[in-house]
């Protein structure tokens, strides 16, 4: 099966000025994990997922260690949310995006997301305008 098949022709994507908080608000209310990042013309330049606002809201070290059983409190969270939430997400996303086909085959997705460890793939076409997303689930719904 494509992707063609199976794809979500949904739009939803943020500006590279999008400012931090409008991103979660976006996020939270979509549901979704992560968002494309589109230009003027609507081609994909990057990705912002929840996992690079944490990032930026914990500081790298935390990676290292694999815990954050030690930060102080969610306080501090908080405040530092404060304090990058009118950033552009530009500054936080992603930049090298891995990137979904119309003729794609439903095995290269999958495997796209095992190996790359990621929950949904934007689509795009031949210029790199964003089409749509895939999801996992929506390959799973398709089996």
């Amino acid at each position: 099966m494509k992707v063609r098949d199976f794809v979500r022709r949904d739009l939803s994507a943020v500006e590279r000025d999008t400012p931090v908080i409008q991103v979660i608000k976006l996020l939270d209310n979509s549901g979704l994990s992560s968002l494309p990042v589109v230009d003027e013309e609507g081609k994909v330049v990057g990705v912002i997922s929840e996992r690079d606002l944490i990032r930026a809201l914990i500081p790298a070290y935390v990676d290292m260690l694999h815990s954050a059983s030690f930060l102080p409190s969610l306080d501090r969270l908080a405040k530092k949310l404060r304090e990058i939430g009118n950033h552009p997400v530009e500054r936080y996303m992603t930049k090298e995006v891995v990137v979904a086909h119309l003729d794609d085959t439903d095995l290269h997705v999958a495997d796209l997301m095992l190996r790359k460890g990621l929950k949904q793939l934007p689509v795009v076409d031949e210029k790199g305008h964003l089409i749509g997303l895939v999801r996992r689930i929506d390959l799973l719904s398709r089996l």
